[in-house]
């Protein structure tokens, strides 16, 4: 059974990886174009850690077959949304751990289910305390808190399950927080501008940094030439 005829799932990463930094994150019409295009064919979903009220503002255009935000917490699809934690979470954990970050006086913002930091690095012996009730992740200069069990993969996993898809997964990234991106994936591929953890991962490295590396697999997908550089059947 050739490519043409397995099922396949894209899952990009956003910052770095659809759009890049120069542009402050602002995705590109080319792009945009690029994904919409593909998304009609194959499905292809946005993986990140990012909220939905920035992604609003910088993905203007961009229609995948589903949104996984929050690091993998959150799933929007077909105009319904999926929170994947429990109740535990709201009611208990993550008010302990405003708690924590209060004393300590960290800077936080929160989003619709995680704990954004600003400013954590000084504050390092506090991790201890805060991972008992919560998940610490490191992206770049970034980090996040989110409930323990959920990242990027699981939010994917979920995915996969909610839509009974049983093909193969083409995961891209970049940074620290996509290795649960990749620890699912069928193929994994780094764009050029990926940190060098990220490269050795993975199967494919494209020649092109951000936005245009992933055009470049998407064009690869659509010709069918990916089939003859991995063995994806």
């Amino acid at each position: 059974m050739g490519m043409s005829s397995v099922d396949i799932l894209v899952a990009s990463d956003y910052d770095r990886t659809l759009a890049n930094e120069e542009n402050n994150f602002v995705i590109s019409p080319s792009v945009v174009q690029k994904v919409n295009e593909f998304s009609k064919k194959y499905k292809f979903i946005v993986v990140t850690g990012r909220e939905k009220r920035f992604i609003d503002k910088l993905a203007i255009g961009l229609k995948p077959t589903a949104w996984i935000l929050e690091n993998g917490t959150l799933i929007l699809y077909n105009n319904k949304e999926f929170v994947l934690c429990d109740d535990n979470w709201f009611e208990k954990d993550r008010k302990k751990i405003i708690e924590i970050l209060n004393q300590l006086e960290i800077k936080y913002s929160l989003g619709r289910v995680i704990i954004y930091l600003d400013g954590f690095g000084t504050k390092l012996d506090a991790i201890r305390e805060i991972e008992k009730y919560g998940k610490i992740e490191v992206n770049r200069n970034d980090a996040m808190i989110l409930p323990k069990g959920v990242d990027k993969g699981v939010g994917v996993m979920k995915f996969k399950q909610l839509i009974g898809f049983k093909g193969k997964i083409v995961a891209l990234g970049d940074s620290e927080n996509d290795y649960a991106l990749f620890r699912i994936a069928d193929i994994k591929v780094a764009v050029a501008n990926a940190i060098p953890q990220v490269k050795e991962m993975a199967d494919i490295v494209t020649e092109k940094p951000n936005g245009l590396g992933v055009i470049e697999i998407l064009d690869k997908i659509l010709s069918g030439q990916l089939r003859k550089e991995v063995n994806i059947d």
